[in-house]
């Protein structure tokens, strides 16, 4: 049987990934380092430790991919922009607006996300359960 006190600390792995708003990188680095000193202790805390510190890896991977496709077409928006102002055009940038929409309409749709699954996780945790967050590339087995 799962103590509080585990929920508790699983809970505080779920929302410790929060941290990454105040230092970059910290939303991985948190859950981590409470994930391995505390993972000795009890089987639930080192499920809850790999299902979010995947998680926040799988975001990570996802958030690179994400932004080398919008960088993609942010710098060909440019150029074509650059290409029609050379030839003498006089030319609303519409795709580069376009591209700029998307990308944070897409930043935007993601952090709400993550924010919204973090939550789940914190309080599945706290009521005793392991919560698998979907779209996670298992890397921690």
């Amino acid at each position: 049987m799962t103590t509080q006190n585990e929920k508790t600390t699983a809970a505080l792995l779920h929302l410790s990934a929060f941290a990454k708003y105040l230092i970059p990188f910290a939303g991985i680095v948190v859950p981590l380092i409470i994930w391995q000193t505390k993972k000795h202790q009890s089987e639930y805390i080192d499920e809850n430790g790999k299902s979010v510190v995947n998680f926040h890896l799988s975001v990570l991977a996802y958030s690179i991919v994400i932004a080398i496709v919008g960088g993609i077409f942010f710098i060909g928006s440019i150029v074509n922009y650059i290409e029609i102002e050379n030839a003498g055009g006089d030319v609303i940038p519409i795709d580069l607006i376009t591209v700029g929409i998307i990308s944070l309409s897409v930043l935007g749709i993601w952090t709400i996300a993550e924010f919204i699954l973090v939550i789940l996780g914190t309080v599945r945790a706290n009521e005793g359960s392991v919560y698998k967050y979907p779209f996670t590339i298992n890397f921690i087995k």
